[in-house]
């Protein structure tokens, strides 16, 4: 991870527009109503057929499968669908090629095959299943392979949308504000280039604060899911902002559940190696 401040080159703030959000203070019901989950038609690739977007949809209701979704704790899980098809997908393939040689051999091999498969699934497991982004009242959580990182919203100086959403936090002088770019929310190139430049959902270094949500089914649909992600994302550090988020700090620690499950197999592969 690096430590920068907002590059004035990432573009200008993007200006408000409409949105078919309901405003939390004018509405508390309304808000109440919705949940942070995205189930329109870039989900499904599909026209919607109310022109107005769903960013939420009540719980239960029926419809395409969700970007992010609300836990029961009430946080908010983003990530990209991919990873956790090629985690079950490596699962599937580690768990069959055990069984083939298990059945075939019943000596050292069958070990040696079992810890290789174990260390690759530990790195699967840290780059997969376990690297995502969540959000809830307080602020933000980034899960990223090695490292955990905890912004509260009132730590979080700005969200933009580059190689993947990345986030400015503040932390206390004499250290600068760090940019933490989050490994399961990545940006492929190809809606980079369609952009031609690095995108600001939220920032408190300029005057114009805002997130912007598309405002047509038409608009939503040349948006990548990064986008609309960070485009959630700063339209929840927009609102929480708005509602007097307190001063905080940036805090960081070691993922020492898939540190140990790529260490501990790693080394055991080692040593099984060794064997003869």
């Amino acid at each position: 991870m690096s430590s920068s401040e907002p590059d004035p080159s990432r573009g200008a703030a993007v200006r408000p527009e409409a949105s078919s959000l309901p405003d939390p203070a004018a509405d508390p019901a309304a808000a109440q109503s919705q949940t942070p989950a995205f189930s329109g038609p870039a989900a499904t690739g599909q026209p919607a057929a109310n022109p107005q977007l769903q960013y939420g949809s009540p719980a239960g209701a029926a419809g395409p499968r969700p970007l992010w979704k609300a836990k029961q704790s009430g946080r908010v899980v983003f990530r990209h669908p991919a990873p956790l098809v090629i985690w079950w997908i490596w699962v599937a393939f580690a768990v069959a090629n055990f069984i083939d040689v298990a059945v075939v051999d019943h000596d050292l091999t069958v070990l040696k095959v079992a810890v290789g498969l174990l260390a690759v699934t530990g790195i699967a497991y840290a780059t997969t299943l376990h690297s995502r982004v969540e959000s809830d009242d307080d602020g933000v959580h980034v899960f990223n392979p090695l490292r955990n990182h905890r912004a509260p919203w009132g730590a979080v100086e700005g969200i933009f949308l580059g190689d993947s959403v990345e986030f400015v936090c503040y932390r206390p002088a004499p250290k600068k504000p760090k940019t933490i770019y989050s490994w399961a929310l990545y940006s492929s190139r190809r809606s980079r280039a369609r952009s031609n430049m690095q995108r600001s959902f939220f920032s408190t270094r300029r005057v114009e604060v805002s997130s912007r949500a598309p405002s047509g089914a038409a608009d939503l649909m040349k948006m990548a899911s990064a986008q609309l992600m960070a485009t959630e994302l700063g339209r929840l550090a927009v609102r929480a902002r708005e509602n007097g988020a307190p001063g905080a700090v940036l805090t960081s620690r070691w993922s020492w559940l898939p540190v140990l499950a790529i260490v501990i197999p790693a080394a055991a592969l080692v040593v099984v190696l060794q064997l003869h």
